[in-house]
């Protein structure tokens, strides 16, 4: 009991300190306690964390280290320390702990996304294929594997790689898994950037039929089925998603550009972008973000030799409806 009591007093003393000095004797006299391993590991997990964000890089591996050896599943540890292996330039570590983490939390996006990142700036990108080969093999449980080529897919998608994120993807579907309502959706949605609305709506009707009620997957249905010329078909949907409460915060801008694809009312197509305008204006909203992703998608469409008169035409008009709409 005496323990635990002293325990808790260094650390509500531990919260009042903000000098690194002070922080580090109390942290160093709490370690010096007959702790438990929780106890350890979150504290020498607080110390490995402050040592690297005041640049102590190798003090901090030796401390983060400790707290992977009383939890190797301990996922912020993992990224800290290998943050810390790439300060030093220990590259060829930083990434072997990157691939052992990775092993074990197959499904941590945040290990994903740092992997690639550090690739990217090493330029060496190429690379990811092998090493995600390394990393499948060192997993345990086949039913992970999946799991890590569809959490790695989505990394590469917000990192704007959709083109690598759709090979990823069909590597994990390779293995057959049951794949599962947000599997079938974030499928889509790479998809989607890439352009292949027709294999999108698949992927979201089958999110769709696991989960009927969700409000993301009517509207990307909505949004693939305006993609592909059924300017009509998505205004029914949208007015049915707008009707039953099933908005989200991108239904709106994407009316618009039905309403300015179907020639509608001058005035009123206006009014509704007047009405938009505090969100499409406001620095980092999603609706500029919305829109400036639909017109890459619909610009990399224009730039393709393959596509018909009709594809050219409504991809044409749709491009000055999203201009209109950014021109807020």
């Amino acid at each position: 009991m005496q323990m635990s009591a002293d325990y808790d007093e260094l650390q509500d003393h531990l919260d009042e300190v903000t000098l690194s000095d002070g922080r580090k004797i109390l942290q160093s006299r709490i370690l010096k306690l007959p702790l438990y391993d929780d106890d350890r590991e979150f504290t020498y997990q607080a110390m490995g964390r402050e040592l690297l964000e005041s640049g102590e890089f190798q003090k901090s591996i030796s401390t983060l280290k400790k707290v992977i050896i009383i939890n190797p599943h301990n996922c912020e540890a993992q990224v800290h320390l290998a943050k810390a292996l790439f300060k030093l330039e220990k590259e060829d570590e930083a990434f072997s702990s990157i691939k052992k983490a990775l092993s074990l939390n197959p499904e941590y996006h945040t290990l994903h996304q740092l992997l690639i990142e550090k690739l990217e700036e090493k330029h060496r990108l190429k690379d990811l294929e092998s090493l995600s080969k390394e990393i499948v093999e060192m997993i345990g449980n086949p039913e992970s594997v999946p799991v890590f080529y569809f959490t790695n897919a989505m990394a590469l998608l917000d990192c704007d790689k959709s083109a690598q994120a759709l090979v990823t993807y069909r590597k994990g579907m390779e293995s057959d898994p049951p794949m599962k309502c947000e599997d079938h959706f974030n499928y889509g949605l790479v998809l989607y950037y890439e352009g292949l609305f027709e294999d999108a709506i698949v992927q979201f009707e089958h999110a769709q039929s696991l989960r009927p009620d969700s409000s993301y997957t009517l509207n990307y249905i909505a949004l693939q089925n305006y993609c592909l010329g059924r300017v009509q078909k998505a205004k029914e949907e949208y007015d049915y998603i707008m009707q039953n409460g099933k908005e989200m915060n991108l239904t709106q801008s994407n009316v618009l550009l039905v309403l300015a694809h179907l020639d509608e009312d001058d005035e009123a197509i206006h009014q509704y972008r007047d009405h938009l305008k505090p969100f499409i204006t406001q620095e980092g909203s999603h609706l500029k973000k919305n829109y400036h992703e639909q017109l890459k998608i619909t610009q990399k469409i224009l730039e393709r030799e393959d596509i018909d008169e009709k594809t050219r035409e409504f991809n044409t008009k749709k491009l000055k409806a999203i201009n209109f709409a950014l021109s807020a």
